[in-house]
């Protein structure tokens, strides 16, 4: 996925490190919430759900403006922030939330 692709969600922008290579950390708003598929969570965690929440996306290291990996999805802003600044190789945010 290209960046681009997630233009309108973006709320925060960060910069982690890996080695001697930055990357990007995007935090973005997202109307579905994807759950665990784990059958020992509740089900408000394991079912997927239409809901407004937070979802987290890192760049390539290798190829500027395309998204690697996912973050996860969160409920909450707040829960979404710290899982950003608790990824590895976290540095600093870029902007404040949009």
């Amino acid at each position: 996925m290209d960046i681009e692709n997630l233009r309108d969600t973006i709320i925060k922008t960060g910069i982690c490190r890996y080695g001697l290579n930055q990357y990007k950390v995007f935090l973005c708003t997202s109307n579905f919430f994807l759950g665990t598929c784990d059958y020992e969570d509740d089900a408000d965690l394991r079912d997927d759900q239409e809901i407004d929440c937070f979802c987290i996306w890192f760049e390539d290291l290798t190829t500027t403006n395309h998204i690697c990996a996912g973050g996860g999805y969160y409920k909450s802003l707040c829960e979404a922030v710290n899982a950003a600044e608790n990824s590895g190789g976290f540095v600093k945010w870029l902007d404040s939330i949009k």
